[in-house]
């Protein structure tokens, strides 16, 4: 069993914002070193940076001035990757409601940056007044995004979820320099005939065969879909139906390392280019008004086992959820934010399987810290550069960065470096 003290964090920085945020207001840049920054946006229609510069513990915290969002405007959703050639640098996207008299005149955008002039592809200032202004005739929710491959080329295409009951894609032409929507069926079969508003969308690509499509809707619908990439046709279909809004869905695997071990025909397959994973690959599930729980073995075995998250329905409605292996164990654990101004971190535990139960694993809330008000987003990452990653949370007034308890981290890093434990996993994962 774990020890408590293993998750203890300690909070090192707090960036307060001009207005309050949602749960589509945080967004990630986790790449090279001066790249790694997170972006925060307010209802106000202002985003704001928070970055640690190289060899300093002290953050820099910015306004980014995004050009084309008037005084008037209420950012939606923010997110932000880079493309994937090489240093072709960075794309941020933000959905708006421009309000003019009253709500019955709104109008929302699409606004899609990134500098438009060599050499500064990663300059803030360069990419916030390269805009291309999109408007949409849907009210925007969550803005993701995902590789697809066109012209036998890897591209990252923009996912944008609307009040019209679909999922919107945007799509880069190279030549004009601009993003275009395109069919979301051409690319993303399994995004069709949706019953409700998709409130969370997740999208994982395994081993560049399959694709393994999640939405969670406005109705309490959850759909998963597996896509055979080869074919470009639906493989697996299974679908739920919960008794109120799903404000998060997560695909993990308890193991957090990348690539398992492959021996006989799987290693002369990766030695060929090809990468197999032999995984179980789980569910993480947030309604807003039921307790959150995990379908164990989701791709094989659907919705059929099911574990609950105890006490997960004690803080009002779970509003956000990160998984990450926060005590360097090798294991991926559950992380929560909640209405009720609650971070919970929930670890894996093997059951007794002498018991009828269909479920050999449980989870056990390790965790807990409080904060003055309610949470929103969750992000992991190296925000510091100093190989350890922290908790960035958004909470309702502003941005919290946790850090490992350092004591903790130190011991872990003496049995990591020792020679008995030299098969055990890196510190940072």
């Amino acid at each position: 069993m774990a020890d408590k003290e293993e998750f203890d964090f300690e909070e090192i920085h707090f960036l307060p914002i001009p207005s309050q945020t949602n749960i589509y207001g945080l967004t990630k840049i986790d790449g090279n070193d001066e790249e790694r920054k997170l972006f925060l946006a307010s209802l106000s229609g202002r985003v704001v940076c928070l970055e640690y510069p190289r060899n300093s513990p002290v953050p820099t915290s910015k306004e980014v001035p995004f050009t084309y969002i008037p005084d008037s405007a209420e950012i939606v959703s923010i997110d932000a990757f880079n493309r994937p050639e090489t240093r072709k640098g960075l794309v941020v996207g933000i959905s708006l409601i421009l309000l003019k008299n009253s709500r019955s005149h709104q109008k929302q955008f699409l606004n899609i940056y990134s500098a438009l002039e060599s050499r500064s592809e990663f300059s803030l200032g360069s990419i916030a007044e390269g805009c291309q202004h999109l408007e949409l005739n849907f009210v925007p929710f969550q803005l993701t995004h995902a590789e697809v491959v066109i012209k036998e080329r890897k591209q990252i295409v923009f996912l944008l979820c609307g009040s019209d009951e679909k999922v919107h894609m945007f799509c880069e032409d190279k030549t004009q320099q601009r993003f275009e929507e395109q069919p979301v069926q051409s690319f993303f079969p399994e995004l069709q005939n949706l019953p409700s508003n998709v409130l969370w969308l997740e999208v994982e690509t395994l081993h560049n065969s399959k694709r393994v499509t999640v939405v969670g809707c406005q109705n309490g619908h959850v759909k998963v879909a597996v896509t055979d990439l080869t074919r470009g046709s639906i493989e697996k279909i299974d679908t739920l139906d919960r008794d109120g809004p799903i404000s998060s869905v997560k695909l993990f695997t308890q193991d957090s390392s990348k690539i398992i071990e492959a021996t006989g025909t799987d290693a002369k397959n990766i030695e060929n280019g090809q990468t197999f994973e032999r995984r179980d690959y789980h569910l993480l599930v947030c309604c807003a008004i039921e307790a959150t729980v995990v379908y164990t073995n989701i791709i094989s075995q659907g919705f059929t086992n099911m574990v609950i998250l105890p006490e997960s329905d004690e803080f009002d409605c779970v509003t956000c959820t990160c998984i990450a292996d926060v005590n360097w164990d090798g294991k991926n654990e559950i992380i929560l934010g909640t209405y009720g101004q609650e971070l919970l971190i929930f670890k894996c535990v093997p059951l007794d399987n002498t018991g009828n139960g269909s479920n050999s694993i449980g989870f056990q809330l390790m965790w807990r810290r409080s904060f003055a008000s309610p949470l929103f987003a969750i992000e992991y990452l190296d925000l510091t550069n100093d190989g350890l990653k922290e908790l960035a949370v958004a909470s309702l007034t502003g941005l919290h960065v946790l850090q490992h308890n350092l004591d903790n981290a130190a011991l872990h890093s003496t049995k990591q470096n020792s020679p008995r434990d030299s098969k055990d996993v890196e510190l940072v994962t």
